[in-house]
C-alpha cells in the first residue's frame, strides 16, 4: 500500500501514521502496538504484553490463527507478541484484514488477561513506540533512555575505530568470491536472478566491514567495484565452461583462449552480450538493493527518538 493508504488505514484505526519508518502505531484500548509492511502483501501487527506466565499460550494462539481470516502467524517471544497477516487481492481488501485481525488480537489479549508492558523490562509501566537504531521497540520511557545511552556508546567506539582497508579490501574479495560462486551457479542452470546479486551484495560488503572493522563510504566504493569485476569473470567463466563442453579442453584453457579471442577483437554470437546485460542488470539490483540497505542503515544507527 502506498503513503495515502496508509494514512487511511491508520485514520480508520484511530493510530497515528509515522513517514520516516512508514509504520501505524499508537495507542488502543491499553495496548501499544504498531503495524509494519514486511513486503509481499504480508504485514505484521506487533505489540508487546504479558500475561499469567503459569499458563501456556501456544495452542490459544494457534486456534486464533486458525479462526482468524487472513492471520497466518502468532508467535509470542518473551513480551513481544508478533501477529503476521496476509493482505487481500485488494488494498481495499488489505486494510479490512488488518482491521479485522487488530480487532480478533486486541479481544484475545483481554480475554486471556494481557496486559500491556515494556518490552525491555517486562514492567506495566505507561510504554510507546520508539526507534532505537534500526529497531522499533514498545518501551517505557526510563528503558528508552537506558536503550539510547548503550546505542550512543556503541556508535563511539564504533566510530573511533581506525577504517582497516587493506582488511576490508581482502573481506570484500572473500566475500565477493562466495557471492560469485553463487552467481556461477545460477548461471549455470541457465538463468540469472537478482537473488545472486543480493548475496554477492551481502557477502561482499559484509566481508569488508568484518575485516576492514567498519563500514564506509570508500569501503562500500571498493564492494561495489569488486562486484561489478567479478559479474564480468563470472560470465566469462560461464562462456569458458560452455567451451570446454564443446571442444573438450580444460577450463582455464578455455577461459584464457576466450578472453584472448575477445580481447583481439573476435566476434562472439549476439547472446553473450545479452546474457552479460541480463546478467549485470538482476544482479546489480540485488547488489543495489544491498547497498541501499547498507546506507540506510549506517544512518538509521544513530537515530533515537519517540515516535
Amino acid at each position: 500500500m502506498d503513503k495515502l493508504e496508509w494514512q487511511d488505514l491508520a485514520s480508520q484505526l484511530g493510530l497515528e501514521y509515522d513517514e520516516d519508518t512508514k509504520i501505524i502505531f499508537g495507542q488502543k484500548d491499553g495496548y501499544t502496538l504498531f503495524i509494519e509492511d514486511a513486503g509481499e502483501k504480508i504485514y505484521r501487527i506487533c505489540f508487546s504484553v504479558k500475561g499469567d506466565e503459569a499458563l501456556s499460550i501456544a495452542e490459544d494462539l494457534k486456534e486464533l490463527k486458525k479462526s482468524t481470516k487472513g492471520m497466518t502467524n502468532a508467535q509470542l517471544t518473551r513480551y513481544k507478541l508478533v501477529i503476521t497477516v496476509k493482505g487481500g487481492m485488494t488494498k481495499g481488501r488489505t486494510k479490512e484484514t488488518i482491521a479485522e485481525c487488530l480487532e480478533a488480537i486486541i479481544t484475545f489479549l483481554k480475554e486471556h488477561g494481557f496486559i500491556n508492558v515494556c518490552e525491555h523490562t517486562g514492567e506495566a509501566e505507561p510504554t510507546a513506540v520508539y526507534q532505537v537504531g534500526t529497531n522499533l521497540l514498545i518501551l517505557s520511557a526510563d528503558s528508552f533512555q537506558q536503550l539510547s545511552s548503550n546505542l550512543a556508546i556503541e556508535n563511539q567506539s564504533y566510530d573511533l575505530q581506525n577504517e582497516n582497508v587493506i582488511g576490508g579490501i581482502v573481506g570484500a574479495f572473500v566475500g565477493c568470491l562466495i557471492g560469485g560462486a553463487v552467481t556461477l551457479g545460477i548461471a549455470q542452470l541457465g538463468y540469472v536472478s537478482f537473488v545472486s546479486g543480493l548475496v554477492m551484495g551481502v557477502c561482499t560488503i559484509k566481508g569488508y566491514e568484518l575485516l576492514g572493522k567498519k563500514l564506509s563510504k570508500l569501503g562500500i566504493g571498493i564492494s561495489i567495484f569488486f562486484m561489478l569485476v567479478m559479474i564480468l569473470f563470472v560470465h566469462q567463466l560461464d562462456w569458458a565452461i560452455l567451451v570446454t563442453k564443446e571442444v573438450g579442453t580444460d577450463v582455464f584453457t578455455a577461459f584464457s583462449y576466450f578472453t584472448n579471442y575477445l580481447l583481439s577483437g573476435g566476434e562472439v554470437h549476439y547472446t553473450y552480450w545479452l546474457n552479460l546485460g541480463l546478467l549485470y542488470l538482476f544482479t546489480g539490483i540485488g547488489a543495489y538493493s544491498m547497498v541501499h540497505n547498507a546506507l540506510g542503515n549506517h544512518t538509521l544507527k544513530y537515530v533515537t527518538r519517540k515516535l
